[in-house]
């Protein structure tokens, strides 16, 4: 007995106290990791719910965007559950939203050019529209692609706004004025060899008068009542010189209108 208690009294109980705390640490440890796991329930449920999600993303009925629908794979192919069935939703929602990616871009190329070309068509106004109706095509414009963020597209929009500006801004210039700083810039167009611009000054011209042959009179002296005039000529061959002449030498004297607005008599001056 006396044997027992010695043993006892020399058992080292401080190295006792440290292996329980070891053990507990471990165990505790251990517990935690456990409860980090999926359980078999858990991963099925989640196993389905992304298959689910997938095929809607292949049917093409998600609610996702595009950049969610991606997102949302790389989330599932990180996650590695190697279920054989998802895998191959996997590679199929994957080509899916690549062919969309793709899809989206040809249609965004698409619209950019038809708004381009339309733009470009609204700055030339072939069609000699007003400064409201310029305004109601380009709204139509920004309406029929409100996804275009495209620099040039931007760019083009400003220039059509200006223009449109410009044009209302004339509405208030006198019409001698108008006449004489066309005839300038129609000679200046002749003078750098820009023939489409000039074309366009001319078109853009006749739309004051009331035909493409309304006589222009062009006054080479005057004295008193008595007024002595060049060879008479009418408004398009006169435009059509100043574009080959390349020099604006006349000013408006006094022109007449009809019943429409239009000038039907022009008489000019020599500057």
């Amino acid at each position: 007995m006396s044997e027992v208690i010695r043993k006892i009294k020399s058992f080292n109980w401080h190295q006792l106290l440290i292996i329980m705390l070891i053990a507990a640490v471990v165990v505790g440890s251990e517990g935690c990791k456990s409860t980090g796991k999926l359980s078999k329930k858990e991963r099925k449920a989640q196993i389905e719910a992304a298959k689910k999600e997938l095929t809607a993303i292949i049917n093409g009925t998600s609610t996702k965007s595009l950049d969610q629908q991606e997102k949302y794979i790389n989330d599932i192919i990180n996650k590695n559950y190697n279920d054989p069935d998802l895998n191959a939703l996997l590679v199929q929602a994957t080509q899916k939203v690549k062919q969309s990616f793709a899809e989206k871009d040809k249609l965004y190329n698409k619209q950019r050019d038809e708004a381009r070309a339309a733009l470009f068509d609204l700055l030339q106004n072939k069609d000699n529209k007003t400064a409201d109706e310029m305004e109601a095509e380009l709204n139509r414009i920004k309406s029929a692609y409100p996804d275009l963020k495209d620099e040039e597209i931007i760019d083009l929009y400003s220039r059509v706004e200006k223009k449109i500006a410009a044009m209302r801004g004339a509405a208030n210039v006198p019409l001698k004025t108008t006449l004489e700083n066309n005839f300038k810039w129609i000679a200046d167009a002749g003078r750098s060899g820009n023939i489409s611009e000039a074309a366009s000054l001319i078109k853009n011209t006749l739309a004051y008068f009331a035909s493409d042959n309304v006589p222009v009179l062009i006054i080479i002296a005057r004295e008193g009542d008595i007024v002595d005039y060049d060879k008479p000529t009418t408004i398009k061959r006169y435009l059509d010189f100043l574009r080959d002449q390349k020099e604006s030498r006349n000013a408006v004297d006094s022109y007449q209108l009809d019943n429409n607005g239009k000038i039907r008599e022009l008489d000019l001056i020599k500057k």
